[in-house]
């Protein structure tokens, strides 16, 4: 074997030692749980217990076997009691493997637990959803889910329901709960800061006009520009109007007489 393989494999395995649960904000460790499973699923399943698996979504999941990041992945688990005793489904697990080798876990989900108690020749469905996070996109991995059950009689079973590898795909719509908030966000603080200029230059505006009154109130001028008046209108003004005598002038006058 090659020593870049026997690296790979190696830090294969230190990944799936530490791959954690991060659905619903759970974080579980993984290596208890393989040594457990193991064991449990060497018990098999129940010839008294039927299972049926489906994904509702996405729709096209089950034929094309590819989910988006950052979008929920949903499905069915179809359970009928074809026996004479009562069955308790007790919870589903969830889980990614390494898709060349299902039993290095790469990531373990919240197990769906169910507690549901099913009758001779009954059937129920029972669901379960997740999210596949951004760090599997554009990569295969082994899905697998598996489902815990148990007799009137105590004996515990376990059913694979899902076993296959799947492609992760980044969600490229370009759209998400928090682009939309950011979205928002801009818009909102845009509309504030046009609102805020909007007021101060209306101030700046006021203060100014003010000012120029207060000018042209103040301020007063002796030249006056005759060019806009008729020069006939001018004329006929100064016959009309009456020389300006001073007062000596006319006391001097009144002495002559």
């Amino acid at each position: 074997m090659k020593l870049s393989t026997v690296f790979l494999l190696a830090a294969l395995g230190f990944c799936a030692v530490y791959a954690a649960d991060v659905v619903d904000g759970e974080v579980t460790d993984d290596a208890p749980k393989n040594s457990q499973e193991d064991d449990d699923l060497t018990i098999g399943a129940s010839p008294d217990a039927g299972l049926a698996f489906h994904f509702v979504q996405p729709s096209d999941a089950n034929v094309v076997r590819e989910f988006y990041t950052g979008k929920p992945v949903k499905y069915l688990i179809g359970f009928q009691n074809k026996g004479e005793k009562d069955f308790v489904v007790k919870y589903a697990e969830t889980s990614f493997r390494f898709p060349t080798d299902h039993s290095y876990h790469l990531q373990n989900f919240t197990r769906g637990e169910y507690n549901r108690r099913v009758a001779p020749k009954e059937e129920v469905t029972l669901d379960y959803g997740f999210y596949a996070h951004e760090t599997f996109a554009g990569r295969p991995v082994g899905l697998v889910v598996n489902v815990h059950y148990q007799d009137a009689d105590g004996n515990v079973f376990v059913n694979n329901v899902y076993n296959q590898t799947i492609n992760i795909m980044e969600d490229d719509s370009g759209f998400s709960g928090e682009t939309g908030f950011l979205f928002i966000f801009f818009v909102a603080l845009s509309i504030g800061g046009l609102y805020l200029s909007n007021q101060f230059l209306s101030k700046l505006s006021r203060k100014s006009g003010l000012s120029k009154r207060r000018v042209v109130e103040q301020g007063t001028s002796s030249e006056v520009d005759f060019e806009w008046i008729p020069r006939d209108a001018v004329k006929n003004k100064e016959k009309r109007s009456p020389a300006t005598v001073s007062p000596k002038a006319r006391k001097s006058a009144k002495k002559a007489d």
